[in-house]
């Protein structure tokens, strides 16, 4: 297990091609605009950070293509990629997806079991986000999990509308993410479609749910984070999930030869290109 602090574009570039067996993205869904929503009873502000601000639609989609692109290089052959969005900015990634010569599987529906109101009262309520599934290519084999999903939905085939609750209050015991994804849809995203001892990359982890999830099912996990509050929260909860606890190391160099090249040993790379050893285990 290992996290990289660091801009998650730069980072995928100095990635190693074919590297990685499966990756779950939860990009900026471009949201913050200075609005209002209601969590909890309480009015608070839509903004989430510096990272998630509105942006036109050229900007966006321009951003989706860079880093899918980069993912299209990192996956193996055999590989596949789970990606989150909301209307905002889910649409620019199944069209970026597509021109890169990804083949879509499944545009999952996560329906949310208690989602926050609409307060101006003008349209439906927002509650649920989609997730695409997509495939390397077309002709690209993956690996899916169809008896396992069947079993977990009394002996039913799985549909792709997924009811399922948002973080419980014990998934946010170390702090909170403003995007943070349930642990339950990860459980299922990563059984679904990744085996033991995968390499599954997170390219904008936040608070480390992907992590936590593959270190439990015993898959391998390199996740990037560019916040420091949000990489020491991942840090937290993955050193929880895998023992013995987590050394950070601060050696001058480059990372980890094996994901990200070079010939350097794991350490600090200055600012963008920081590297945390996440626990003992090898990715």
């Amino acid at each position: 297990m290992r996290l990289y602090q660091g801009d998650a574009l730069e980072l995928l570039r100095r990635a190693k091609s074919e590297t990685f067996d499966l990756i779950f993205a939860d990009p900026p869904y471009f949201l913050s605009n200075g609005g209002m929503t209601c969590q909890n009873g309480q009015m608070v502000s839509v903004n989430k950070g510096d990272w998630d601000k509105a942006a036109t639609f050229e900007e966006i989609h321009a951003f989706n293509l860079q880093w899918l692109r980069q993912c299209h290089r990192l996956l193996k052959p055999d590989g596949a990629i789970w990606i989150s969005g909301t209307s905002h900015n889910i649409f620019s990634v199944g069209f970026a997806l597509q021109t890169l010569g990804f083949k879509i599987l499944n545009d999952i529906a996560w329906q949310k079991t208690n989602p926050p109101p609409h307060l101006a009262c003008r349209y439906f309520t927002h509650a649920h986000e989609t997730i695409l599934w997509a495939r390397k290519t077309p002709r690209s084999k993956h690996f899916f999990d169809y008896a396992g999903m069947k079993r977990d939905n009394a002996d039913k085939q799985m549909q792709s509308v997924w009811k399922l609750p948002a973080p419980a209050k014990w998934e946010k015991r170390f702090g909170r993410h403003p995007t943070q994804k349930p642990e339950i849809l990860l459980d299922r995203i990563l059984r679904a479609s990744s085996q033991p001892a995968d390499l599954v990359l997170d390219p904008f982890c936040g608070s480390g749910t992907t992590g936590v999830v593959a270190a439990r099912l015993g898959r391998r996990f390199v996740g990037f984070e560019i916040e420091d509050e949000f990489l020491t929260l991942a840090q937290k909860r993955l050193e929880e999930e895998t023992m013995p606890p987590a050394q950070t190391q601060q050696i001058p160099g480059i990372c980890n030869e094996n994901v990200l090249g070079g010939g350097g040993v794991n350490g600090y790379f200055p600012w963008r290109f920081h590297c945390r050893p996440a626990c003992c285990a090898v990715c």
